[in-house]
């Protein structure tokens, strides 16, 4: 029962469109101070990209044209040294199943890319979602580490590069690997890791595409489940993330969920998360029934010893409440977040190999 909160963020993409792409370029803009400080220059932002050979964002227009989320969004990726490079790609919403919509629109932007460098031996696309945030822990070291890591030859698949995904999975695994700012995704055909910004080398988009030629959009099927399957150990991130899905703003598959993502999605919980995920090397099927009796027994403690001090100070003796009330201040919400997840989340989608499906590894 526990995976379904770890699923929270999982069946929540940005675009969740279907039809031909409306293609734009955003306006170049200036770079931001937070950039500034960790690039020291626009150019260097700039030139921290140069190993992606093009790189799309989806988004969604609203009904009369207007695109409240790709204007917010503009500032940022001219921040991140992407204002200049990115090609924009708006699709109509799909409001007859926005889990086709958000599949059809990530399909079409790598069969654009699959048309556009035919015949090159290698490539790296850079897909980001108009639901982005920079992360605090964004470095240059880690987007260097990145660029080596996509693009020096290696012996083992390298499909796809996660810049940002959701953790609160269930059956995820991370494991570093010998390049400090890279992990591994081992995961399960659950692991739906969201496509908020990922890098699909050619490997990955000839895999992906091929399967999408052998079966085509299946109803309920997520780009996400799909990618889950097919790339079981040959997914990897950038550590610490660069982006992340942001946390104001609503989702346009499951919004009763909006108010609980704005609490795991703030930075503080989710750099938190990574840390653990990261440094601990377990499973999330562990992780997280240990974090939640944790939090049970040290809400139950809290109570007990708040109730006992309340006790004591009624029969006057002189007792300090202030840490009993914080512990309680902390430990209580903090359950109650956890299942007030519990009661809103959707049940997982049980990405179950079908048994045509061909993973990456295997046609290797």
């Amino acid at each position: 029962m526990w995976s379904v909160v770890l699923f929270v963020g999982a069946a929540a993409p940005a675009a969740l469109l279907v039809g031909s792409g409306r293609l734009s370029r955003p306006a170049a803009q200036p770079c931001g101070v937070g950039i500034r400080r960790a690039f020291c220059s626009c150019s260097a932002a700039s030139d921290a990209w140069s190993f992606v050979d093009a790189a799309f964002i989806i988004s969604c227009p609203n009904a009369d044209g207007s695109n409240p989320r790709l204007a917010g969004i503009r500032p940022l990726l001219a921040e991140v040294g992407l204002g200049d490079r990115v090609e924009v790609r708006e699709f109509p919403k799909d409001d007859n199943d926005r889990i086709r919509g958000c599949y059809t629109s990530h399909i079409a932007v790598l069969e654009e890319a699959q048309r556009r460098f035919e015949g090159k031996k290698d490539y790296n696309i850079l897909v980001l979602e108009d639901n982005i945030a920079v992360s605090p822990r964004l470095s240059p070291e880690t987007l260097a580490t990145v660029k080596r890591y996509v693009t020096e030859p290696a012996a083992e698949p390298r499909d796809m590069v996660h810049l940002a995904y959701i953790m609160y999975v269930p059956g995820l695994e991370v494991e570093r690997t010998r390049d400090e700012h890279i992990v591994r995704l081992d995961c399960t055909p659950d692991s739906v890791l969201g496509t908020t910004a990922y890098i699909m080398t050619r490997s990955g988009l000839d895999a992906l595409l091929a399967e999408h030629s052998r079966r085509g959009y299946t109803d309920g099927d997520a780009i996400p489940n799909v990618m889950a399957r097919l790339f079981p150990n040959s997914r990897f991130a950038a550590f610490p993330m660069p982006f992340h899905r942001a946390a104001n703003i609503k989702s346009l598959v499951n919004a009763q969920l909006d108010n609980l993502r704005a609490i795991l999605f703030l930075p503080p919980f989710y750099t938190s998360w990574e840390r653990l995920l990261v440094g601990s090397g377990q499973n999330t099927n562990v992780l997280f029934p240990a974090l939640v009796s944790s939090f049970m027994l040290l809400a139950l403690g809290s109570i007990s010893e708040l109730v006992a001090s309340i006790s004591a100070a009624s029969r006057g003796e002189e007792i300090n409440l202030v840490l009993p009330v914080l512990s309680a201040v902390v430990a209580i919400p903090s359950l109650l977040v956890i299942f007030y997840g519990l009661s809103l989340a959707p049940k997982p989608q049980t990405a179950t190999l079908p048994p045509d499906a061909v993973t990456s590894e295997a046609k290797r």
